[in-house]
């Protein structure tokens, strides 16, 4: 991966919707060399495209939880596997994991809460509501200058 790469990774990140001939616009390079990247790309480092969404606007509000538990191994795929944990990642210290959850209201959470406490395994629950979104974005690398 060289620097276009890293350059052309930026500019999908911030507008995955751009044309080929606007991105080999703005790097300077042709149509197909862009499509060539972007194939590599796609099976290298590229998971997926996607948007990113106002949960608000879905009446959606966010929460994080810090999972302990006694064995991680075991409990991954039932974590992984509730369709309101929207980020999952496995951590060091105090806490296994920690999860990003949404819901249509404190109730819900409250639930989600509740349903992970209750898994087997599960030693601790620590959770943190968000009152207002102020950053989410997609990460980018950095493009050396």
């Amino acid at each position: 991966m060289d620097e276009k790469d890293i350059k052309l990774i930026s500019l999908l990140v911030e507008d995955s919707r751009k044309t080929l001939h606007e991105l080999a616009n703005e790097l300077g390079l042709s149509v197909s060399s862009i499509h060539k990247r972007i194939r590599k790309l796609e099976k290298d480092v590229i998971e997926r495209y996607t948007v990113i969404l106002n949960p608000e606007k879905f009446n959606q509000i966010t929460a994080f939880l810090l999972v302990s538990v006694s064995e991680p191994k075991k409990l991954l795929e039932s974590l992984n596997s509730i369709p309101e944990v929207v980020e999952l990642y496995q951590t060091f210290g105090n806490f296994n994991f920690l999860l990003k959850i949404r819901g249509g209201g404190i109730e819900e959470i409250s639930e989600i809460t509740n349903r992970i406490s209750s898994m087997e395994g599960v030693l601790m629950v620590e959770c943190i509501v968000a009152t207002k979104r102020i950053k989410e974005t997609a990460w980018k690398p950095e493009v050396v200058k």
